[in-house]
């Protein structure tokens, strides 16, 4: 698990090990061209921050373009648009260059100026090739006012940098579903799957996605599976605001997509200290497994005592472990989260307060004798049982008829049953 005490002893090493970086050619782009392994063909600082949020404050730094410095580093991913439309031209000759033929060289930046035209002109070297992006007919400051404007076509390095140092062979958790597979087969280059919230996996590389997710985050689960993520850290040069970063692009973030820690542990031990050792009964008749697996008949108003809770990745069900009066252990999933669809109000199925009532049942009707007990437990009555025992037996009524002069009263229940009592007793069943 990734422990955020080792910020502080990686960061030691992580300024000298990116200017070496800088010193080892602009030719290294390969390094950062990662991929998963082939598939199978099927044809700001401060406590109150999660530590994800804590980690992508306290080590990547958003940039806007006026700040940025000589040596920043980029690489060209042009994007379907970018292709149409040329970003740089050479110093060389002023001409415009295709962003085809730069695709994946790294760029530096060198600074920038206003020229006598009132142009921008942002200049970059890429080995010993100089070029240069013109903006023209306005400020640095205005253009850098608007947190969508910057230069097409370059992928921030200095984050992959970073996260390269920081997270390869950390162990993060899942906390998106859709993650990505490179695929030579597929026309995109890459296919889109499913994968459990809150799935271990170990990083296994870190390099180069694209302009608005410059990161790509290559990891595997517990079976050996390898997948990737492309998501935006700093933010730098992304070309998006804070604001846009919904929808289908709500996930495209480092703590929407990876948690250090499995939420599932604080879930657990929030659970447990809430029903751990807590006496329950089954509101009604309901099926549970033994300690051998096979389902059981369990009878209503049964009462049990929570021993252990389990969850599972990505379900919101848990299984309870229980055990009887007579120390017979018992599984059952329940779910503490209730649904909701579209249009309705949706009860999940084994909701926790629908199947259990917490206490002992027993301990609050201290009168009710075995016998009645027997009949409440099947939905039983007989003739001189209370109003409450019935009403354990079957419920509330649907009606209730009331004689003011004689004091008798008629429950009646939807199956047509009609209980009439007399002096708090039940006396007739029609």
């Amino acid at each position: 698990m990734f422990k955020i005490q080792s910020y502080a002893m990686k960061k030691l090493f992580l300024l000298p090990t990116i200017l070496l970086i800088g010193h080892l050619g602009m030719s290294a782009q390969g390094e950062y061209l990662v991929k998963t392994k082939t598939a199978a063909s099927n044809a700001p600082a401060s406590s109150s921050l999660s530590p994800e949020a804590a980690f992508v404050n306290n080590n990547f730094k958003h940039y806007s373009l006026c700040d940025w410095y000589p040596g920043m580093r980029f690489m060209v991913i042009p994007e379907e648009l970018d292709l149409i439309i040329p970003t740089f031209r050479s110093a060389a000759t002023g001409k415009e260059v295709e962003s085809g033929e730069l695709k994946h060289r790294i760029m530096e930046y060198q600074g920038v100026e206003t020229t006598e035209r009132g142009h921008l002109h942002f200049s970059f070297l890429s080995d010993t090739t100089r070029f240069f992006v013109e903006v023209k007919h306005t400020t640095l400051n205005n253009y850098c006012s608007d947190p969508q404007n910057g230069i097409p076509t370059l992928a921030y390095l200095g984050d992959v940098d970073i996260a390269n140092a920081l997270l390869v062979g950390e162990t993060l958790y899942i906390r998106c579903e859709n993650v990505c597979q490179d695929d030579i087969n597929s026309p995109e280059g890459f296919r889109t799957l499913k994968i459990a919230r809150n799935t271990p996996v170990k990083v296994t590389a870190v390099g180069v996605g694209s302009r608005a997710f410059p990161v790509k985050i290559v990891f595997e689960d517990a079976n050996g599976n390898s997948y990737y993520k492309e998501v935006a850290i700093s933010k730098t040069n992304c070309g998006m605001t804070e604001a846009e970063f919904v929808m289908e692009k709500a996930d495209r973030t480092f703590a929407a997509s990876f948690g250090f820690t499995d939420p599932n542990l604080s879930r657990k031990e929030q659970l447990l200290s809430l029903y751990r050792n807590k006496m329950v009964y089954l509101k009604h008749a309901s099926p549970m497994a033994d300690n051998k697996g096979k389902s059981c008949d369990m009878r209503r108003y049964t009462q049990y005592t929570i021993r252990d809770i389990e969850l599972t990745n990505g379900n919101d069900y848990v299984t309870l472990t229980l055990s009887d009066g007579q120390n017979r252990l018992f599984k059952k999933q329940v779910t503490f989260l209730r649904k909701s669809v579209i249009g309705d109000v949706h009860q999940s199925e084994n909701f926790f307060e629908e199947v259990f009532g917490m206490g002992n049942l027993r301990n609050l009707y201290p009168t009710i004798s075995e016998a009645t007990w027997k009949n409440i437990e099947n939905g039983q009555v007989s003739v001189g049982m209370t109003a409450a025992e019935c009403r354990l037996a079957l419920g509330e009524p649907i009606r209730i008829y009331k004689d003011t002069v004689s004091g008798l009263y008629d429950w009646i229940y939807e199956n047509q049953t009609i209980l009439s009592f007399k002096n708090g007793k039940l006396f007739k069943i029609k």
